[in-house]
């Protein structure tokens, strides 16, 4: 394999992780929505209807994006070295 063809096929995993990171961003906006409407609802209930694990899906959708951030920094720093 040539320094060419490993170069696009990282640049082709850099580009997968770019929508990976763009995909799971969105996924956490949108669950953002769902619980600011739950906690608003909640003013109405005696207890609160965010269920806890609507919580634990923030917070892994968080290191899901720290993790691919620092996938692609290391990428980058692969491709500029090449």
């Amino acid at each position: 394999m040539s320094i060419e063809a490993i170069r696009a096929a990282t640049a082709d995993v850099r580009d997968q992780l770019v929508a990976a990171h763009h995909n799971v961003s969105n996924a956490r906006e949108r669950l953002a929505e769902a619980l600011r409407t739950l906690t608003d609802l909640s003013g109405n209930h005696s207890e609160s209807l965010v269920p806890r694990p609507l919580l634990l899906v923030d917070d892994q959708l968080a290191g899901c994006l720290e993790l691919i951030a620092g996938s692609l920094d290391g990428i980058d720093r692969f491709l500029a070295g090449l």
